[in-house]
């Protein structure tokens, strides 16, 4: 008689953290707008430190030397002149939908470096477009039309995640191993570590920011 064999379950574990700042956080003074006051108004806050508490948001974590997650699709809008969200990661090979929800033209340009990534007008509430993330790195979104418009997109060729504004993070169904994990803030820069993960279960980093 012919024997199936069957797979077992693959081994496989998270990882949880946390970023956090240590030090007194300076308040930020709103950012002045310069233009299009009715959509816009006139001052919007500045989004590049969000402590609460003491946990960071906004820290984007990356691991290194474990195989990606599928392309999918995330979405760029543009509201009361901001971007939402203002940071974010995508697989490699993703596509980028941005939006435009205000009754402004905005003109959304992505920077790899020195070289643009896309260029695209959107002149008015409604309009849409999209860009395929086909190289990984970091992408500084900015509007041409409005100067403090600012957004970070990580095109990610491993597995990443997000803080949010607990500061708490999770990468899940990682193998078992070792390897080195990074977390970069747009204001703070990078710090790196190791960590090991188990067969099964979790493992925990912190990141710690600031003095």
């Amino acid at each position: 008689m012919a024997m199936l064999a069957v797979a077992g379950p693959v081994a496989a574990g998270d990882i949880h953290g946390t970023a956090r700042f240590n030090g007194p956080v300076k308040q930020l003074d709103p950012l002045s707008v310069t233009k299009d006051n009715g959509a816009c108004g006139t001052a919007i806050p500045d989004e590049a430190l969000l402590v609460a508490n003491g946990n960071l948001a906004n820290v984007v974590v990356t691991l290194q030397g474990s195989p990606g997650t599928a392309p999918g699709k995330v979405t760029l809008d543009q509201q009361g002149c901001r971007f939402v969200p203002r940071v974010q990661v995508a697989p490699l090979g993703s596509t980028l939908e941005i939006l435009n929800s205000d009754a402004v033209l905005h003109g959304v340009h992505g920077w790899l470096g020195r070289s643009t990534r896309f260029n695209i007008p959107m002149p008015a509430k409604g309009a849409r477009a999209s860009a395929r993330l086909d190289r990984a790195g970091l992408i500084q979104v900015r509007c041409d039309v409005h100067g403090w418009m600012r957004a970070y997109l990580i095109v990610a060729d491993g597995p990443a995640a997000v803080a949010g504004p607990d500061g708490t993070f999770t990468i899940r169904d990682v193998p078992p191993g070792t390897y080195t994990l990074t977390a970069w803030h747009e204001r703070l820069g990078e710090k790196t570590t190791q960590v090991t993960v188990p067969a099964q279960g979790a493992a925990r980093v912190n990141f710690t920011f600031g003095g």
